[in-house]
């Protein structure tokens, strides 16, 4: 082996053309392979979500249950509590997330207004 490693791997390469048959070899690329951000495209495909999308969705989902619960007769003390914990989530969320997408704590008074903001 030289020093030249990618040198060395094409060479070997070269030697062993036939051993691998790959599939698409020799055709054009597809469209979709050739636009758009091939990480993000990557990404997207494997299915993960980044952490602040997460628990964006997770404040969602418990402002839609409050909001709900609120219209039959949640005890105030207990939305209190509930919007407290939430407004906690807010708060981890607003320092993982990009700053455009930084979101206001919430009011219990104006709860229904401010799930708006969330879906």
């Amino acid at each position: 082996m030289s020093r030249d490693l990618i040198g060395d791997m094409l060479r070997k390469d070269k030697e062993n053309e036939g051993d691998l048959p790959l599939k698409g070899k020799g055709k054009p690329l597809s469209r979709e392979i050739l636009e758009g951000d091939a990480l993000d495209r990557t990404v997207k495909n494997a299915g993960f979500l980044p952490e602040w999308i997460r628990l964006q969705q997770k404040i969602r989902d418990r402002l839609i249950l409050t909001n709900n619960e609120k219209w039959n007769g949640l005890a105030l003390d207990k939305l209190e509590n509930e919007v407290a914990s939430i407004n906690d989530l807010i708060k981890k969320y607003n320092k993982i997330c990009p700053t455009k997408m930084q979101k206001m704590l919430l009011d219990p008074t104006r709860l229904e207004s401010q799930l708006r903001n969330w879906e």
